[in-house]
């Protein structure tokens, strides 16, 4: 009788125990249901409703393979603009002495990520930084014109930089 008991009890676990989906099953449902969605969210409805996930593993899995995806494609990126490093410098170059000041957009130019060019520009900006200042302070004693205006005209100051320093005058005057 207990032999019986036994035999019936592992009958009954073995089903059980099979019923998992392997890694590489799990893997390739994420990979699928990734391919037919455009983010996490849908992606992990797309496990939830065609594969039966819980919730909570189907976000986890739908975040990690986004993740994964996104970290090889910015490897890619960063290994191709390696390759180009010459290039990009006297790109970089050109665009610094650029009459019209617009680094940023002179970078973007030449087919730059805007995440890349905004960085370069921004260290080319600090780097002339006792320059600005002074800049700024010519700008601010004369009375004709506005000095982000002045900036702008006199100096090659990009607009977005000018309205920023006349903002942060006319909160300094308020204060």
């Amino acid at each position: 009788m207990r032999r019986t008991k036994a035999r019936f009890a592992i009958l009954l676990v073995l089903p059980v125990l099979g019923c998992g989906k392997s890694e590489a099953k799990k893997r390739e449902e994420v990979r699928s249901c990734s391919r037919i969605t455009m983010d996490v969210p849908g992606a992990a409805l797309c496990l939830v409703k065609e594969y039966r996930w819980r919730k909570a593993p189907a976000e986890s899995a739908a975040a990690a393979y986004e993740r994964q995806r996104d970290s090889i494609a910015q490897f890619k990126a960063d290994s191709a603009w390696r390759v180009d490093a010459a290039v990009h410098v006297r790109e970089l170059e050109r665009c610094a002495d650029d009459p019209s000041g617009e680094v940023m957009r002179c970078l973007v130019s030449f087919g730059w990520a805007d995440g890349r060019a905004r960085a370069a520009a921004d260290s080319l900006w600090r780097h002339d930084a006792p320059q600005h200042r002074e800049q700024v302070l010519t700008c601010t004693r004369q009375r004709k014109m506005q000095p982000g205006a002045c900036l702008q005209l006199y100096h090659k100051w990009s607009p977005e930089r000018a309205l920023a320093v006349d903002d942060s005058i006319r909160r300094a005057k308020l204060r």
